[in-house]
């Protein structure tokens, strides 16, 4: 009963930090023909951060041409603060 319990309350936590609304730090790489070229820690809510994601693969496709550029975002928040974000 009591792993039920535990485990019922990880994936409420998960549920929680996946929500569109609740602004968290996110690690952004862009990734250059298979090679990682730089990273940024971004801090918004995750719809804001996707939106922020498209935005920089654009820019980067221009820099770039005709390589393959691709954003990845990591898939959960490292949890730190705003102020943190940046660093």
């Amino acid at each position: 009963m009591k792993k039920a319990i535990i485990a019922c309350a990880a994936v409420m936590t998960l549920g929680l930090m996946s929500c569109g609304d609740t602004k968290m730090c996110y690690k952004l790489s862009v990734i250059v023909d298979g090679r990682e070229v730089t990273t940024e820690y971004v801090f918004g809510t995750s719809n804001d951060i996707d939106a922020y994601a498209a935005k920089l693969k654009q820019a980067q496709e221009l820099i770039f041409g005709e390589a393959l550029v691709s954003v990845q975002r990591s898939t959960f928040s490292n949890l730190k603060s705003e102020a943190d974000c940046h660093e």
